[in-house]
């Protein structure tokens, strides 16, 4: 669940009694989700809360465990954020209710990243603590862009600075005042973190300072991700070339004789595939959007998380087995949710024997398998209509049928049951919840996108929904895609709404595999359907 960051502000007499609750400041590492150590992706995997900001991948927070806590507690330059004060009082609210709390930070939590005034406070406070090392962007992003921060040759030192402070008339933000004479002379490598609103100014500085104008300079934009790009200038030029390039914050500046390296492999791991530039929206509850997303970037799509929707379990029992004959599962979360539910309530699995089991489609199948039990029933189309025509002459009329699936189903199920004279019971195991913060920041993401991708027709009209309320036009070039005819009846709808042209692709197989090949299709000058 996603909380709302709290207004208590810590005080210096406040007594904390931990009651066995404990702090790990776990650094992300740069870039993408896959840059994070196995030490910190442990901790993710354990915690009872997660404090993180923007800086961090988002899809480190799929990897918590469900039902924990997660609070948003910063964004990046000239965003909201929560005060550090606030961040620490949070800190020590949370263990102090006994919860083991992740502060999940971008980087690494001691390069500019304030983890050291979080461990003293913990520290005063009593609370166990421990700091997981990740890998800063000073060096990463550089890295990536084939830049070492140290090479015998040229460099044998590196300095790092943060080029943005709060001033003391007015709290305003500006350059870091330091000594730049010293900083000139150095004859390794400058690293400049929070630099891209004052790199005109730095660079003038460093120059008057004695800085040789023609030295080596490059800036890199948001590095290790999929969305990377750099620019390579002299210390003179390099102002003006990032401007002309288009690039903003997040970004590492690089000045030295270093810059002018570029050790890339002939390969980049993020440049390789079939889809490679490709900028692709995923929607949907987070295992979908999150399945999809993989299979995306397998083939070197630049996935943007589009996704809002939260698949949250009913209170609700599960009805006894023995009225039953049949289990239907309409997806890989009520599979997962069933289980679950099984397992919270102590049911043996006997208490499943005789029963035989329909599913929707080979990766609700797949999930079933995880489990290990296999399906007796599947559709050729996988769909709600055709998945209850299948079930319907797979059963007797004297069979009861007990449909394991979302609060608001397809009623093209229930409708084909029905009429068949089926006797069925339409169980609710999870409901899907939207998350407003999320689904607004999704749908200005999805205006950058090359193709957007739906895979059901509740959440094509959450999505729109969320384009009104935000007042966001998709552009006509984007391309919007989605599995099944119903989804793509409703995407037709909506999109009425919104966009004036702009045809919808259909996979030809309803699955995520599916949808990634209606893309690679359509990219390929083919059609979907």
């Amino acid at each position: 669940m996603e909380n709302k960051p709290t207004d208590k502000k810590l005080t210096d007499n406040e007594a904390t009694n931990s009651k066995n609750g404990r702090v790990s400041l776990v650094g992300a590492g740069c870039g993408g989700p896959e840059l994070i150590t196995l030490k910190g992706l442990q901790c993710l995997r354990q915690c009872d809360t997660v404090l993180y900001d923007s800086l961090a991948a988002q899809e480190l927070l799929e990897l918590v465990p469900a039902g924990c806590e997660k609070i948003n507690v910063g964004k990046r330059y000239n965003g909201k954020a929560m005060p550090q004060e606030e961040i620490n009082a949070l800190l020590v609210e949370k263990a102090g209710e006994g919860k083991y709390v992740v502060r999940l930070k971008g980087g690494d939590p001691y390069v500019f990243g304030r983890g050291g005034e979080e461990m003293l406070v913990l520290r005063e406070k009593g609370i166990p603590c421990e700091e997981i090392p990740g890998i800063t962007s000073a060096i990463a992003a550089p890295a990536a862009a084939g830049i070492p921060v140290t090479h015998r040759q040229c460099s044998r030192m590196v300095t790092i600075l943060t080029a943005s402070a709060i001033s003391g008339e007015g709290n305003k933000e500006a350059l870091t005042q330091v000594d730049y004479k010293a900083l000139a002379q150095l004859q390794g490598t400058l690293v400049v973190l929070m630099g891209m609103h004052h790199l005109e100014e730095l660079a003038a500085k460093l120059m008057e300072a004695g800085k040789d104008p023609q030295t080596p300079a490059a800036v890199i934009m948001e590095g290790a991700t999929r969305r990377q790009r750099s620019v390579r200038a002299t210390l003179g030029t390099i102002a003006k070339a990032a401007t002309e390039a288009g690039l903003k914050p997040p970004a590492v500046i690089v000045i030295g004789e270093v810059a002018a390296l570029e050790l890339l492999p002939q390969t980049a791991p993020f440049l390789s595939g079939e889809l490679q530039g490709l900028r692709i929206g995923v929607t949907g509850t987070e295992g979908f959007s999150g399945r999809l997303a993989a299979a995306l970037r397998e083939k070197g799509a630049w996935v943007t998380d589009c996704s809002f929707l939260k698949a949250v379990p009913t209170e609700e029992g599960l009805p006894d087995f023995a009225e039953y004959d049949w289990l239907c599962f309409t997806s890989p979360n009520g599979v997962t949710h069933f289980f679950d539910k099984l397992r919270k309530e102590k049911r043996d699995l006997r208490t499943l024997m005789g029963m035989r089991i329909a599913v929707i489609g080979p990766g609700t199948g797949k999930k079933l398998e995880e489990y290990g039990f296999y399906p007796d029933v599947c559709p050729d189309i996988f769909d709600a209509e055709h998945l209850g025509i299948t079930l319907a002459g797979e059963t007797a009329p004297c069979e009861r049928i007990l449909l394991c699936r979302a609060e608001k189903g397809s009623l093209a199920l229930t409708e084909r049951l029905s009429q068949a004279g089926r006797d069925f019971t339409d169980f609710a195991l999870y409901s899907l919840r939207i998350d407003p913060e999320k689904r607004a920041a999704a749908v200005k993401m999805a205006a950058e996108t090359d193709y957007l991708l739906f895979g059901s027709a509740s959440g094509v009209e959450t999505f729109f929904e969320g384009l009104r309320e935000e007042e966001v036009l998709l552009p006509e070039r984007i391309k919007l895609a989605c599995i099944g005819e119903r989804c793509a009846a409703r995407l037709k709808e909506m999109e009425l709404q919104n966009r004036t042209a702009g045809d919808t692709l259909v996979a030809e197989e309803f699955t995520i595999e599916g949808l990634v090949r209606c893309v690679l299709e359509a990219e390929a000058g083919g059609h979907c359907s």
